[in-house]
């Protein structure tokens, strides 16, 4: 089972990651990820007196994400820090602020989509943490969390619809949206992985979708919005 936790950034990946590995001991992750290639490529960069553009750094992300999924097979299990797609969508985000923001173009990102697409044959699992109201951390989001947030329900909803342009037609991954606070979901977590860390009662991937986690979101949102105080 190879799983990846995706989303937006402060919206506790990390975090949940750690306690699924506690709930989930048989899990285990690479030792490096996605930050230590950043840090290696500013290092690198400085060392050899060159600036360092968006598309060396996304594409350098990207190889590097793909290398390390290639090392598991689908009966291991290995939780990510991210994803590809995070990779694609943080390229779309800095892409769409325009020039001077990022070199990166509509160019860089035709070549990246066919690589996204590929690559995400080695995934099972997706847990999508999206910002919702029912979110009861003490987390701050800013401008740009809520924007990329916005690509990211985009991207579930195309997965939902099968229109997804980063997912391969055949043996692709279950995108599956976990909110709330960590216990709440972990607790969502269980409905699909049971204590040995496998699909719960031998599910396809297909089957995974419950399609009243919607209805869920929708009532604890609702909650949270009935509790707000009166002005």
């Amino acid at each position: 089972m190879r799983i990846a936790i995706s989303g937006t950034s402060n919206i506790g990946k990390q975090d949940l990651l750690a306690s699924f590995k506690k709930t989930f001991p048989s899990f285990k992750s690479p030792k490096t990820n996605y930050k230590h290639v950043i840090e290696a490529i500013y290092q690198k960069n400085l060392k050899d007196g060159r600036d360092t553009s968006s598309t060396d750094i996304q594409w350098n992300i990207l190889n590097y994400m793909i290398d390390t999924f290639q090392q598991y097979e689908r009966d291991d299990k290995v939780i990510f820090d991210g994803c590809t797609l995070d990779n694609i969508l943080y390229s779309l985000y800095i892409m769409e602020k325009g020039e001077g923001v990022s070199d990166v173009d509509s160019k860089f990102i035709d070549q990246c989509v066919p690589v996204i697409r590929e690559s995400m044959k080695y995934i099972d699992i997706v847990f999508l943490l999206p910002v919702t109201k029912a979110d009861k951390t003490e987390r701050k989001f800013s401008s740009e969390d809520i924007e990329l947030n916005n690509l990211y329900s985009a991207l579930h909803e195309q997965y939902l619809a099968g229109t997804s342009p980063f997912l391969p037609k055949d043996d692709q991954p279950a995108i599956i949206e976990v909110f709330g606070n960590e216990a709440q979901r972990l607790q969502m977590i269980k409905l699909y992985i049971d204590e040995t860390g496998d699909v719960i009662n031998d599910k396809s991937i297909d089957d995974l979708i419950d399609p009243t986690m919607m209805d869920l979101v929708e009532q604890m949102e609702k909650d949270s919005e009935d509790k707000q105080p009166t002005q």
